[in-house]
């Protein structure tokens, strides 16, 4: 007899704690992007 389970593998949980560290500045971030408005990243409209 088998007993019943809802997935082939066992699960566990692989989420870490989140840590807060230091991120890239905007200047550097969007200074590689093809497009930019202000501090966020400009995309075409895909959506009409």
């Amino acid at each position: 007899s088998v007993e019943p389970m809802s997935h082939v593998l066992p699960l566990k949980n692989v989420f870490r704690q989140d840590k807060v560290k230091p991120s890239l500045p905007i200047d550097k971030v969007l200074g590689n992007a093809p497009m930019a408005k202000g501090d966020n990243f400009s995309v075409p409209r895909i959506i009409e």
